[in-house]
């Protein structure tokens, strides 16, 4: 009987681990694709193919997000290209929405075939590339036009690497453009050149007279965010451009000072510069940054600036402030 008692109860415990197992798989199923997003934010990698490689019914509803971010060195890229016509050994392609390649190299940058990849009906949800450059981006410009990317973050692996916006003319959707370690080349504003760039992202890149930020698109450009850790953050042309910047739909710009020992002094730019965009929503600084005219401010109203300050409907966000006051 005791044998018996014991087969009965792992054959229950069996059938309440089925059922469980259903019902989280009936939760999973239900939840909206943005809360699964946020959801697998909390989660790495390797975590996520853990949770697929647990059943049939967990792969089936994760393979989406298990393919939407791959990544692949010039290697296999090259190798798969050329025995397969395709960027990886996955049957699932449709499911790639982010290509982030390692490493770089010259010679591929300029013989690799980007158009057919960027328009490849194979590939046809690809709207995100991330890929490190061995010197100028000169050679995206030879892609063809039609590419349905609308999200490029590209970084310089060498100094004095150039980058000009005249380079991206072929990715007519491109929405969100990310650049790091670049030189930025003087280029002239065309409303027709990447014409649905409305966020730019800037780190570590320099520039120099007579270009300015605005000629990225002064009526296109909604957001910026601009990090740095060198000397061009306290730079003349830096602050020539938060003095005055002369966008007309800006709505967010959020300024990042990571250079410990470089303290980037607003003064009363901040008000010139909320004065001077009154389409501006948000103002994040962060970091090593210092203006009298914001510190003055908070400490006047701390009950009601802890997490923010607000000057014009402007939001303002200052790390000092928070540091400050972070034990309030």
């Amino acid at each position: 009987m005791g044998i018996k008692r014991t087969c009965a109860e792992k054959s229950r415990e069996r059938d309440m681990k089925m059922v469980k197992s259903g019902v989280k798989i009936r939760f999973f199923e239900s939840l909206p694709h943005e809360i699964v997003i946020r959801i697998l934010c909390l989660i790495s990698r390797r975590d996520l193919i853990a949770v697929s490689s647990a059943s049939r019914e967990l792969r089936r509803i994760f393979l989406p997000y298990l393919f939407a971010y791959t990544k692949v060195c010039w290697n296999d890229l090259i190798s798969n290209w050329n025995k397969h016509q395709k960027p990886f050994p996955i049957e699932a392609l449709q499911l790639v929405e982010s290509l982030r390649l390692t490493g770089c190299c010259s010679k591929n940058e300029w013989t690799f075939p980007f158009a057919e990849l960027y328009s490849s009906p194979r590939l046809p949800n690809l709207n995100s590339l991330v890929i490190p450059t061995s010197g100028s981006t000169n050679f995206f410009k030879y892609s063809s036009e039609g590419s349905h990317l609308q999200k490029l973050r590209i970084t310089a692996t060498k100094p004095g690497s150039v980058f000009s916006l005249e380079h991206l003319r072929p990715f007519e959707q491109l929405k969100k453009l990310s650049l790091q370690d670049y030189e930025i080349e003087s280029f002239d504003e065309d409303p027709s050149c990447c014409r649905f760039l409305d966020s730019l992202e800037l780190i570590n890149c320099s520039w120099c007279y007579p270009f300015e930020l605005e000629n990225f698109g002064r009526s296109k450009i909604h957001k910026i965010e601009l990090c740095y850790s060198n000397a061009f953050i306290i730079s003349e042309r830096f602050k020539m451009f938060l003095s005055d910047p002369d966008f007309e739909n800006l709505n967010h710009l959020s300024i990042t000072n990571n250079a410990s020992n470089l303290k980037l002094t607003l003064s009363v730019q901040a008000v010139k510069l909320i004065e001077s965009n009154p389409s501006l929503v948000t103002l994040k600084l962060s970091g090593n940054i210092h203006d009298e005219t914001l510190q003055q401010f908070t400490a006047s109203d701390i009950d009601n600036c802890i997490n923010h300050v607000a000057l014009n409907n402007v939001k303002i966000f200052y790390s000092s402030f928070f540091k400050k006051h972070q034990a309030v």
